[in-house]
């Protein structure tokens, strides 16, 4: 009988043939993490089988792992996790694999590195070794460390010289998207998760949903929710972090996914789309070039509605002064002046509260709906771990995927984390929360919606999904 470690090792080579056949078929090298990240160095390519090769060697590979190495080393690296994330803010914040651009493929050495950025050489080599023995940046020779793939994305676009001159314009250029998130996520991600346990242990925070009472807070020692702490005067440089990062990890996600799935196209001539909590009206926009038969009210805080404004100005003037995009204030949890609107619409919204805050939204929506509104949602469906049935309680609903995995592989997450890590971060910020279909399908329904169907790019919750509810 053939092991399962045997199996998950067969998995990887069968798959590994899809990826160099891919290869060889567009005449382009595999990657090699050595090498400096270089834009379409990719194995995930548009072709189906491509990307299915690829989620299933990650899985197969981490199970290999977990299955071979101890369960003491595999739980101590996940808790030791936090000491690489303060390695990786060191290499960012530092402009290290800055330095090591300007140095050239033969590398710097340690001493040289921690001298430009006016640091201990001592200090900075562990760091370097450890992010080197994680597979970010390479130890060339003793104590000299040129950028590999992984360290290459961590580079700003501007020169060493003007980082150290100018730091206020570390985050300024557009490649400073990656390491900005980096930075953010290493940083008040990391404070927050320190606080997970005292913030779920006191019986003060344990069962609250509050946003200001999240974990994050607790860190910072506020009674503020974090979005009002960071707009704080002395908190400019964290806010405007903040925001880079936000662009950047939005732009993991092609905003051509997100307009999928809902029959935009099915609406009449006119309809009216209420994008509610649409901020500047990005969304908004993208929907109104595909759709120029649809009508659009982007609703928002004052200062937002004012930027959105100016923004539309600027970029397209004609869709404002046609009527076509208009923008309303309006406080998503007070009562819905748009009423009996065709759309209602929810751009990553949700995800930011607590399901009893999410609740009040979407039963303010409820009561401004006519018979004949939907509610569209666009925000993650996590997936269970487990396998799914109609026997163990799976909610059976038009359009959900269900991860489709080879034995021996049992993880249904396929090794995919980032969107489970989502959910705990949105808890950590905000006691926000990402949602299963099932999750959907309660709270929807308590804010008397029916949850009816469900448009999904990946069965991982990689992706955003569009969720689409009706009045009950």
């Amino acid at each position: 009988m053939k092991s399962s470690i045997r199996g998950l090792a067969e998995l990887v080579l069968k798959n590994i043939d899809v990826l160099e056949a891919d290869c060889a078929k567009r005449g382009v090298q595999e990657p090699s993490v050595l090498d400096p990240y270089k834009p379409g160095s990719e194995f995930t390519v548009d072709g189906g089988n491509v990307q299915q090769a690829s989620t299933i060697i990650v899985a197969a590979a981490q199970q290999l792992i977990q299955t071979v190495q101890s369960p003491q080393i595999n739980s101590q690296m996940i808790a030791f996790s936090a000491t690489l994330a303060g390695a990786i803010r060191i290499a960012t914040e530092f402009n290290i694999a800055d330095i090591l651009l300007e140095a050239g493929s033969k590398g710097l050495h340690v001493k040289d590195i921690s001298s430009i950025c006016k640091a201990d050489p001592v200090k900075i080599g562990q760091i370097l070794r450890l992010l080197a023995s994680a597979w970010i940046f390479k130890e060339v020779k003793p104590d000299v460390f040129a950028n590999n793939r992984n360290s290459s994305i961590m580079v700003k676009g501007l020169s060493v010289k003007k980082l150290l001159d100018d730091p206020d314009l570390k985050y300024s250029r557009p490649e400073a998207a990656t390491p900005a998130s980096l930075a953010e996520i290493s940083d008040d991600t990391g404070k927050g998760a320190s606080y997970l346990f005292e913030t779920l242990s006191d019986p003060k925070t344990a069962f609250s949903e509050e946003a200001n009472e999240a974990a994050l807070c607790r860190a910072f020692n506020t009674n503020l929710a974090c979005w009002d702490f960071f707009e704080l005067p002395d908190q400019r440089e964290r806010l405007n972090r903040f925001g880079v990062a936000m662009q950047g990890m939005s732009k993991l996600e092609p905003l051509d996914i997100t307009l999928k799935g809902f029959d935009w196209e099915g609406l009449k001539k006119g309809s009216l789309v209420v994008d509610v909590g649409g901020g500047i009206g990005s969304f908004s926009l993208a929907l109104a070039k595909e759709h120029p038969h649809l009508k659009f009210v982007v609703q928002d805080r004052a200062p937002v509605v004012e930027e959105g404004i100016d923004r539309l100005k600027e970029l397209d003037p004609e869709e404002l002064e046609s009527g076509r995009i208009s923008f309303q204030e309006h406080n998503f949890f007070e009562s819905q002046p748009i009423r009996d609107a065709d759309v209602y619409m929810l751009k990553f919204i949700v995800h930011d509260w607590s399901n009893k805050y999410s609740e009040i939204i979407l039963r303010r929506l409820r009561e401004a709906a006519g018979p004949h509104s939907r509610l569209v949602i666009v925000d993650k469906v996590i997936p269970y771990i487990c396998p799914t049935s109609e026997s163990n309680g799976e909610v059976s609903i038009p359009g959900v995927l269900k991860p489709d995995l080879p034995e021996p592989i049992v993880n249904m997450s396929a090794g995919i984390i980032y969107p489970h890590l989502s959910s705990v971060v949105m808890m950590l910020y905000c006691n926000g929360q990402e949602r299963t279909i099932g999750g959907f399908e309660e709270l929807l329904a308590k804010a008397g919606w029916k949850l009816s169907a469900v448009y999904q790019h990946d069965a991982f919750g990689q992706y955003s999904s569009q969720i689409l509810a009706t009045p009950i």
